[in-house]
Parts: structure tokens; C-alpha cells; sequence
């Protein structure tokens, strides 16, 4: 009987070592853990084949080092996802010339057909979003006759298509305007 009171109160003091408090841990449990670390960006850009027969078009561009990229646009779809560490600037605009030696008389009928749509947010270490979200996208179309290009052209000399945001360390993203 002594022996098995002995390991009776061996057992309790085994149990009660064994259970503690996790209130002296102060570390995040990362599944739940909210803090924004970084933002993303998810850019798409599309045109129609007069855009890309008479036209240079360029894609500028915030990359994942807040660093403005640019790229030409040679296809009809041009798509991209950026992740920076925040506070961060992304943002995109499609940029439009005309190409050399275009004949402008010839054109009958050029219709500048594009899009854009483009999904920002902030995420967590653990890829969580968190913040809020900024995203749109747009169709246009526009026929005109070949003589009218120039002065379309002139309205946009900024770009046609332009977004861009700025991500704080909070998680926060407002719009901002390309300079």
C-alpha cells in the first residue's frame, strides 16, 4: 500500500511539472498573425492588333525594389506579379507612340482596343492579406480614322492606362499619381 501511495504522488508531481502557463510566451503564433510585411501587385495589360501594328507601346513598371522598369510591349497580353517589402510604391502605365514610317492616309480604320486590370494588397509573413484592397479593371475600344491618330496620341502623352499606389508599413494603400 505504502509503495502504491509512493507512486501515486510520484505520478501528481510528474502531471502537475508537466502543465504550465503559455501566458510568460510572448511569441505571435504565425497563423494568426496579422502584421503586414510586404505588398503585392498583379498586373495585366492587353491590346488589339492595330494598337500593336501602328503603334510602340511601352510598359513602365514598379518592381519589387520600388525601382521604375520599363518593358516594350511586343503581344497582345502582357501580365506581371511584384512583391515588395513594404512601405512600397507599385503602379503601372501603358505609354504609346507612333511607329516610324506609319502612314497615317493609308489607315482607314484604327481601332485602339485595350485593357487593364491590375490587384493590390498587403500580406502577412505568412502570405495572409491584410490591409485593404485596391483593384479595377477596364475594356475600351475606340475606331477612328488614321488622320485622327496624332491627336489621340497627344491626349495621352502620360500613358493611356496608369495606376498607381502607395502601400505604407501599415498595410494601407492609397492612390498616387505617376510624376
Amino acid at each position: 500500500m505504502a509503495a502504491a501511495a509512493l507512486m501515486l504522488l510520484m505520478m501528481s508531481a510528474a502531471v502537475l511539472t508537466a502543465c504550465g502557463s503559455d501566458d510568460d510566451d510572448n511569441t505571435t503564433n504565425p497563423a494568426t498573425d496579422t502584421t503586414p510585411v510586404a505588398a503585392v501587385m498583379d498586373y495585366k495589360l492587353t491590346v488589339g492588333d492595330d494598337m500593336l501594328g501602328v503603334l510602340n507601346l511601352t510598359v513602365e513598371y514598379y518592381d519589387a525594389d520600388g525601382k521604375v522598369q520599363t518593358e516594350v510591349l511586343t503581344a497582345k497580353e502582357w501580365k506581371k506579379s511584384v512583391r515588395a517589402k513594404l512601405p512600397t510604391t507599385l503602379g503601372a502605365r501603358l505609354k504609346v507612340q507612333l511607329k516610324d514610317g506609319i502612314d497615317l492616309a493609308a489607315i482607314e480604320t484604327f481601332t485602339a482596343a485595350y485593357g487593364y486590370s491590375y490587384n493590390g494588397y498587403a500580406v502577412s509573413a505568412t502570405d495572409k492579406v491584410v490591409g485593404n484592397v485596391v483593384n479595377h479593371g477596364i475594356e475600351s475600344t475606340l475606331a477612328m480614322q488614321g488622320d485622327k491618330i496624332p491627336t489621340w496620341l497627344e491626349r495621352h502623352t502620360d500613358g493611356i492606362v496608369k495606376f498607381l499606389y502607395a502601400f505604407a508599413a501599415n498595410g494601407q494603400a492609397t492612390s498616387s499619381s505617376w510624376q
